[in-house]
């Protein structure tokens, strides 16, 4: 932009013209190729064109580019600083989606620990319960009826370990890892930032957007001020092709231009950049509103969440309580298993919701970090 604003331009130039007439002179007729004058002929008229060679070399400096120079470079640093900008936002994005999908495959893992559990505590029951029918205390229906419970928590874990390999390999292309190998995943407990921003994050689009409007603004306006350029033009030109090196020479000069009238293009323009901005301003405004009005929100809905994963966890150790008890008089004879595996569904569901539950309230969270940026 320097160099185009403000340096000068050398340029090497030339063109050759031959104008050919058909010429009637002393009553023959002739053609010739590159005539100079005559009376009697057929062709352009020769006044007004003529055959010529011009070649040489231009200099150019402009001498009132630099204002030119530094509004162009005003708007160029804006419109870097607005690709920087949304690098950052997309990197922000980028963060919130692979918290998310982590936070999915966590799920999963915990729901497969789940599966796991319930599996060891049906095998032990089945055990103690294949006593029970050996000794004639209980039914072998008992016993069928734990076998079944046992192959429908083997199939809730194989559903809970597709689930987790295709979260897991979402992960991966997010993250651009090419390794299919099943790893760890380290346990996640996030909290909320309740720093309060005096100028959020995003709200650094909109003022950009503002200023690339009137730095666009002042670049059109410069074509409206004086131009005024220093020029050297020095080579060969010539008419007639005898003795051209006779006609070697320069010349030197000065260009002036001033816009005075553009059919009213600079109002227009003028007007375009007052309705942008306004645009940009309406839109900031509601962004804002938007943002606010979800941080409070997920703030409400976290204290709900919390409110009910202490109610889950009072239900989970009274379904503990009553398990235990139903197990002491399954053993007496005086409880069916049915009863046991009733309670025993319950409390899975529960601790399902649980396990949902939680995985929903850091996605909350992420959410909420998200926005309060």
């Amino acid at each position: 932009m320097e160099a185009l604003y403000t340096r000068s331009k050398m340029e090497v130039n030339g063109d050759y013209l031959f104008v050919p007439i058909v010429s009637k002179e002393g009553g023959k007729t002739s053609f010739k190729w590159n005539a100079q004058d005559g009376t009697d002929y057929y062709g352009y008229d020769l006044g007004e064109s003529s055959g010529h060679l011009h070649a040489g070399i231009t200099w150019t400096q402009p001498l009132l580019g630099r204002s030119s120079y530094r509004v162009a470079e005003e708007q160029t640093r804006i419109q870097a600083d607005i690709l920087a900008n949304d690098i950052k936002l997309e990197e922000h994005l980028l963060e919130r989606t692979v918290t998310e999908q982590y936070i999915l495959c966590l799920l999963d893992k915990t729901q497969i620990d789940f599966a796991d559990s319930i599996g060891n505590i049906l095998a032990k029951q089945e055990l103690i319960v294949q006593k029970l029918v050996r000794d004639g205390i209980a039914m072998q229906s008992d016993l069928n009826l734990l076998a079944i419970e046992r192959e429908a928590n083997h199939d809730l874990k194989i559903v809970s370990n597709q689930s987790f390999r295709t979260h897991l390999s979402d992960l991966n292309i997010l993250c651009g890892i090419a390794d299919t190998t099943i790893v760890r995943l380290e346990a996640l407990c996030l909290y909320p930032n309740l720093t309060e921003h005096t100028l959020s994050s995003f709200m650094k689009q909109y003022r950009l957007d503002s200023l690339n409007v009137a730095a666009d603004l002042r670049s059109f306006k410069s074509q409206y001020k004086p131009q005024l350029n220093l020029f050297v033009d020095g080579g060969l030109r010539l008419n007639e092709y005898a003795h051209p090196y006779r006609h070697f020479g320069w010349s030197a000069g000065l260009t002036f231009s001033w816009t005075i009238f553009d059919g009213k293009q600079k109002r227009q323009k003028e007007w375009q950049a007052q309705i942008q901005q306004k645009t940009i301003a309406h839109y900031r405004k509601d962004f804002q509103i938007q943002m606010n009005q979800r941080k409070k929100r997920y703030l409400s809905e976290m204290r709900t969440y919390d409110e009910r994963q202490k109610a889950l966890v009072r239900q989970l150790a009274e379904y503990d309580a009553v398990l235990s008890d139903y197990m002491k008089e399954i053993r007496a004879g005086q409880r069916s298993v049915i009863d046991y595996i009733t309670v025993l569904r319950s409390k899975i569901q529960a601790k399902r919701d649980y396990m949902a539950l939680k995985a929903n309230q850091q996605l909350l969270v992420t959410a909420y970090n998200y926005w309060n940026w």
